[in-house]
């Protein structure tokens, strides 16, 4: 049995490391109405947790795989990136540089 649109939405997100509270406030909802959704969802595809959801979700295709990754790099917090490399012609500066 296919999963709904909502609770297909809400297992994509998940799928991409949000919690139910970033979900919730994300799609405004309350946190009880996404983890409803999510006991709903588990229930209907007979999956154990949430874990087991987002796998059977991927291995059945209601979820594509290539997305979720693409926009969960797409959302990593850009300070945790390393600073980039500033160069010139003829200087080459820190790699850490502010």
């Amino acid at each position: 049995m296919n999963l709904t649109k909502r609770q297909t939405e809400i297992v994509s997100l998940l799928a991409q490391g949000n919690t139910a509270e970033q979900v919730a406030n994300t799609m405004h909802r309350s946190v009880g109405t996404v983890r409803r959704h999510v006991v709903l969802a588990c229930e209907r595809v007979e999956a154990r947790n949430v874990t087991h959801l987002v796998a059977k979700s991927i291995l059945q295709g209601w979820i594509c795989l290539l997305l979720v990754i693409s926009i969960s790099l797409h959302s990593l917090d850009h300070s945790a990136r390393l600073p980039r490399v500033r160069t010139t012609r003829s200087t080459t500066y820190s790699r850490y540089e502010t």
